[in-house]
């Protein structure tokens, strides 16, 4: 069993709550049951996908019987991680500009004269 703050494993026992035994970090004084986490990591990836393609926040909770305050914080985590991957990224060095190519279109619009 490890920290699930600082991946400590230097993890001292410290009562029960809710049935479940309680551990103390002694690293970042943290405290952790031995319970298993409620949605899989795949339930969770599954929530941001719903997301990117659409579907509401309490939409989401509705259909995988989870808080919109959980699957919002769900949304928010995978977003400061692709955050962070994408700051650790190389850039890409591009030896020539990119070409782009824009199109415009013209309205004619033309009043109608009133009273003649």
């Amino acid at each position: 069993m490890h920290c699930p703050d600082c991946n400590s494993q230097d993890l001292i026992k410290c009562g029960f709550k809710a049935g479940h035994q309680r551990y103390m970090c002694r690293d970042c004084g943290r405290y952790c049951t031995d319970r298993p986490a409620k949605f899989s990591p795949e339930i969770k990836a599954q929530a941001v996908e719903m997301y990117m393609n659409g579907v509401g926040i309490r939409a989401i909770g509705r259909v995988l019987h989870a808080s919109p305050a959980g699957v919002l914080n769900w949304i928010r985590k995978d977003h400061a991680a692709m955050q962070q991957r994408l700051a650790q990224a190389q850039p890409v060095a591009a030896s020539e500009p990119d070409i782009i190519e824009m199109d415009e279109i013209y309205t004619c619009v033309q009043k109608k004269a009133v009273g003649r």
